[in-house]
């Protein structure tokens, strides 16, 4: 069995290469797509190890990244200051310039806006916290970012429900972790969101099918004419080969569990 294992790894991870797929820190993403000077924007920074790992493999003109946690922000800064913008806020939904309330979780990574998403893990203490939206980081961005990195604890939903048609068509790409295990998100509420971005002309891969913690957006508009058919069939083969590794580890976990 773990020969079989290994040998699915191998064979899924040459495809994945051949199809221009790159992940990090659990996060996918086309490589292909990101020109030799990309700009970028990091939702949730945590300490920048995205961002670290990025940069080992890609060149980056310019990453703004954002993060509500005070320390880690203060933390990012010492340590990315001399070469990223570095902003201490809490991205939300459009229209909210009032400071949020943040709840700090035991888990640095829990942290969130919702108290219930944070309480997960045990509060560990509430902040006050700037507010601002993905009109502000696009306007920062001079109108352009070739790729988003979401991980925001369950505030994905609602800046990507709320956020302008313009602001959208901005990106080019954005993975996102999107948090239905913890209240108040739901998969309904993440099935909207992707039918939004549809509408909006961006492409989608679940890049863990069957879960929803590594979904990416691929704006289609902003590929050429005559490459963006070719595309789309590379996404859907993308969907294809991440449903088969889901569907042989799902049995394997079955089979593994009907034996003990």
């Amino acid at each position: 069995m773990f020969r079989v294992r290994a040998l699915f790894r191998r064979i899924f991870h040459v495809l994945l290469n051949q199809l221009g797929i790159r992940r990090l820190r659990e996060h996918s993403f086309f490589g292909a797509l990101l020109p030799k000077q990309a700009v970028i924007a990091d939702f949730g920074a945590h300490r920048g190890e995205f961002l670290s790992a990025l940069k080992s493999e890609f060149s980056i003109s310019r990453a703004l990244l954002i993060e509500a946690n005070p320390e880690l922000a203060a933390y990012l800064k010492e340590t990315f200051g001399n070469e990223t913008d570095v902003l201490h806020a809490a991205l939300i939904g459009r229209n909210n310039k009032e400071p949020v309330v943040f709840t700090l979780s035991t888990n640095p990574e829990s942290s969130s806006i919702f108290r219930e998403s944070a309480a997960a893990c045990g509060i560990a203490d509430q902040v006050d916290v700037p507010a601002i939206d993905l009109s502000h980081v696009i306007a920062e961005l001079d109108g352009r970012v070739d790729l988003v990195k979401v991980d925001i604890e369950g505030a994905e939903v609602g800046i990507l429900q709320t956020a302008s048609a313009s602001d959208l068509a901005s990106c080019s790409q954005l993975t996102v972790e999107f948090h239905t295990k913890c209240p108040p998100i739901t998969r309904r509420d993440v099935d909207r969101v992707c039918q939004r971005m549809r509408c909006e002309g961006y492409g989608i891969v679940n890049a863990n099918w069957p879960y929803l913690d590594d979904v990416l957006f691929v704006n289609l508009r902003r590929i050429d004419d005559e490459k963006r058919l070719g595309f789309r069939c590379r996404m859907a083969l993308a969907n294809m080969l991440f449903g088969l590794r889901g569907a042989f580890f799902g049995t394997l976990r079955l089979l593994n569990g009907n034996h003990s």
